[in-house]
């Protein structure tokens, strides 16, 4: 998982660092409100790398930690489409899917879905801030057990989270 999140990022970085002005990056830290239980408040950080496909398309890919009951790396491909030609304050769909890895040993991670509707603002030249509201699903696995003098017990315990995310980032 570790070559994985590396690769990712050396592969966008070199790209980014040779000068070529359709690639850009993302940066943001979010939370969420719960809308099942277990209500839990999240903690959510995100980078993402773009390739501007278009004046209004942009393709990228990402990683971060999502911090639920246990900690979640997520890998995931993201697509955004920007409403509106480029002004100073653009707003754009978005759509984040992947799956998160869990390192923990009694966690699997599962399957990450991110649609949300956001604005950018831009600031000096490309970059910007960024607000972001939309709907969260996560999916994963923890091993539940109990121990006492008499017996021990074990399951895996499958959870899903549905949220509504709101998050606030920096684009560049």
């Amino acid at each position: 998982m570790r070559r994985i999140v590396f690769l990712l990022t050396a592969l966008v970085a070199t790209v980014a660092a040779a000068g070529q002005t359709r690639f850009s990056w993302a940066a943001a830290a979010g939370t969420g409100i719960a809308l099942d239980e277990p209500r839990l408040t999240p903690a959510i950080l995100r980078l993402a790398g773009f390739y501007e496909a278009g004046a209004r398309f942009s393709v990228g890919a990402g990683t971060g930690i999502s911090c639920y009951e246990k900690t979640l790396v997520p890998l995931y491909g993201e697509v955004r489409f920007r409403l509106t030609r480029p002004r100073r304050l653009v707003p754009y769909l978005s759509c984040a899917a992947g799956y998160a890895f869990a390192p923990d040993r009694e966690a699997r991670g599962g399957v990450v879905l991110n649609p949300s509707l956001g604005v950018r603002l831009r600031l000096r030249g490309r970059a910007g801030l960024t607000l972001a509201a939309g709907y969260e699903q996560q999916c994963f696995e923890r091993l539940k057990s109990r121990r006492s003098d008499l017996f021990a017990a074990a399951f895996c315990e499958r959870l899903r989270h549905h949220l509504v995310s709101v998050q606030l980032g920096v684009w560049f």
